[in-house]
């Protein structure tokens, strides 16, 4: 599936509202090349988080990052939270644009499948 989460921080209200969207639509992705920015996305998910607690948990490392940016409601696949938390730890060290974007298409995860 492939996947954009819009990332934003917002001072004022020292908050981390993470916007999942996906693609939905039942068009079959084989051909070589796939323009994700020219595709429709849907949002199906939006989770909003302490920035203070963001803030403590980059210090930790990504492994802290990641776990606290999991819930029961929001609970994306290992390499997929690897991917957001590279791009909330942007967010957030130094980065004066309070938005970002990301994007992640699990099919790079299955080209990598080794069959045993």
């Amino acid at each position: 599936m492939l996947q954009r989460y819009n990332l934003q921080r917002n001072d004022q209200t020292n908050r981390l509202s993470i916007k999942e969207f996906a693609v939905l639509e039942s068009k079959s992705r084989k051909r070589s090349t796939f323009e994700p920015l020219k595709t429709e996305y849907s949002l199906i998910h939006e989770v909003s988080y302490d920035s203070d607690s963001i803030r403590a948990a980059i210090g930790e490392g990504q492994t802290a990052l990641i776990s606290e940016l999991r819930s029961n409601d929001f609970f994306p696949i290992y390499a997929c939270a690897e991917v957001l938390a590279k791009g909330v730890a942007r967010l957030f060290n130094g980065n004066t644009d309070p938005d970002s974007e990301v994007f992640f298409d699990d099919r790079t995860l299955l080209s990598t499948y080794v069959k045993e």
